[in-house]
């Protein structure tokens, strides 16, 4: 009897903390990348499990029922971006200048936060009497959206989808070195050249202005325009207040980077523990039925393969007639594929996780997406890299000089090679080898990413927001103290002092030097003229 009574104690105990504990949380996800809701879609479940209430603002549907989730659906978003540029295939831009992608870049962001805040439904949320104890924002150049935290007097985090970058350094004064801290557009590795160094420093001091003279004053009127009312903080000091900012990142996929405590890696955190395959009985048989194995090419979320040009799709489903008793699975957004070989399977979605964590599945072609890459890694399969853009460059690039991988050139690619590089892959066993030791690094944490972001999120909870503790103190400082200019000028200043004196003192002496010949040339001139007048007289 006492057992039952101290047992029911015990549930009433722990069932009174986690309705104590359950939040209200906002989760803002605005971004049409599909990529970005995936990655929030495994956090709001986590969440949800654990009592907590979301509330999800996203243009995607939610693809999970649960009664902790509650959704706003951003209709129209993509459609409205759609006259920024923001959508369109990513091979029509290659030939624009870098300085056009920058400001289309920060005025599309700047249009997606104004209509996210303008939406009918959001400001039907701003104006009834809901509450909330969390803000979750993802970071896609969309500060301003922070100024929802400051409505509703929350905390702020900011999930951030790549590595670390000028705006998620600037919430938190994460430090950046550009000597070893390559811009992800460039491409670059952490061991630069002088002249990437060079190059890396100008568009690293770019950044800082544009943010400054560019992305702060869109956001900035966005943020007025929304949240106008009596002593509104500037949008600075409200990003300088965010208490933790996430990041999808880890040391062994992207470059090791310096970060402060309030600055999190979690990397990896939208893997599954797959309790059944998820794959159809169909793709099953076809799958383990492959005695050559199975490659998987995907473009990602963003990227369509329907978009590649027509060489490259061509390049491609040439070489893959030539692969006879292999299987490939190919996520292609049409119902037909010209030119498609028997041995190829396509579709508009696929389970790529799922595909990807079977042992059949020997190969993933891919464009070097973060979170592609990671799977690969995780799954310890080799991978043929496509990179379209310089952070997949940098990803795809790390594989290549690990040993699992390879890369093509979008710009330099035949029939010939792609059979070549897949070849290479599939029959040199290092690069599964190599796939493997990756993947053993990778699984080698001291706490699962889920975890840490779980724990660092309740964390800011039950604190309400105050980890002062966790706060840098260089988001005291103005961007001249924070960088030494101060303490430069006034070193220069010291070091040129006794230059300046040792001038000063030639200065005199050769004043007095000339003012002494200058009198003796007087005391001449007249000893001269007396002379001249006494001989005349």
């Amino acid at each position: 009897m006492r057992t039952l009574i101290l047992g029911t104690f015990l549930f009433l105990v722990i069932l009174g903390e986690s309705i104590i504990d359950a939040s209200r949380i906002l989760a803002v996800f605005p971004s049409t990348s599909k990529t970005n809701y995936i990655f929030g879609q495994v956090l709001f479940e986590q969440l949800a499990s654990r009592g907590h209430e979301i509330t999800v603002i996203s243009p995607f549907e939610i693809e999970y029922d649960s009664e902790n989730i509650k959704q706003i659906k951003l209709t129209g978003m993509f459609a409205h971006l759609e006259d920024y540029g923001m959508n369109t295939n990513i091979f029509t831009k290659w030939d624009k200048s870098s300085f056009y992608g920058n400001s289309n870049l920060i005025y599309g962001t700047a249009a997606m936060a104004d209509y996210t805040l303008g939406h009918p439904k959001v400001q039907e949320l701003l104006k009834s009497d809901a509450t909330f104890d969390l803000l979750i924002l993802d970071q896609v150049l969309s500060d301003s959206l922070l100024g929802l935290a400051n409505h509703y007097g929350v905390p702020a985090i900011v999930y951030s989808s790549t590595a670390t970058n000028k705006f998620t350094n600037e919430m938190v004064a994460n430090p950046h070195n550009p000597a070893y801290n390559p811009i992800s557009s460039l491409g670059y590795s952490d061991r630069m050249s002088f002249d990437q160094r060079l190059w890396n420093t100008f568009i690293s001091i770019s950044e800082q202005f544009n943010f400054k003279y560019l992305y702060l004053p869109s956001q900035e009127a966005v943020y007025q325009r929304h949240f106008s009312k009596k002593n509104l903080p500037p949008l600075l000091d409200v990003i300088h207040n965010v208490s933790l900012v996430l990041i999808n990142s880890h040391p062994l996929i992207n470059y090791p980077r310096p970060v402060v405590p309030s600055m999190i890696e979690i990397g990896g955190l939208h893997l599954r523990k797959f309790e059944f395959s998820g794959l159809s009985q169909d793709v099953i048989n076809w799958v383990e039925a492959a005695k050559n194995g199975v490659i998987y090419f995907s473009m990602g979320g963003n990227t369509k393969s329907i978009d590649l040009p027509e060489n490259v799709r061509k390049a491609f489903t040439g070489a893959f007639t030539q692969l006879s008793g292999t299987l490939i699975i190919w996520k292609w957004e049409n119902a037909t594929l010209e030119n498609q070989s028997s041995n190829v399977i396509i579709g508009p979605w696929m389970p790529q996780q799922q595909l990807l964590a079977h042992p059949n599945v020997r190969l993933h072609i891919t464009h070097g997406g973060l979170l592609g890459m990671m799977e690969s890694v995780q799954y310890g399969k080799p991978i043929l890299g496509l990179p379209l853009a310089g952070e997949q460059e940098i990803l795809v690039d790390r594989a290549v000089a690990a040993g699992y991988g390879l890369k093509l050139n979008y710009q330099n690619i035949t029939q010939e090679i792609v059979l070549e590089s897949i070849k290479r892959i599939m029959e040199d066993s290092s690069f599964r080898e190599n796939a493997l030791k990756a993947s053993k690094q990778f699984r080698e944490q001291p706490m699962k990413p889920m975890d840490k972001a779980i724990y660092y999120i309740e964390y800011v909870l039950k604190n309400d927001g105050g980890v002062p503790k966790l706060r840098s103190g260089a988001l005291n400082l103005t961007f001249w103290e924070r960088h030494l200019v101060d303490v430069a000028l006034c070193i220069v200043g010291i070091c040129l002092l006794p230059v300046a004196m040792i001038a000063i003192l030639i200065q005199i002496v050769l004043r007095k030097s000339y003012q002494r010949r200058l009198a003796a040339a007087g005391d001449e001139k007249q000893r001269k003229k007396g002379a001249i007048k006494k001989k005349t007289n």
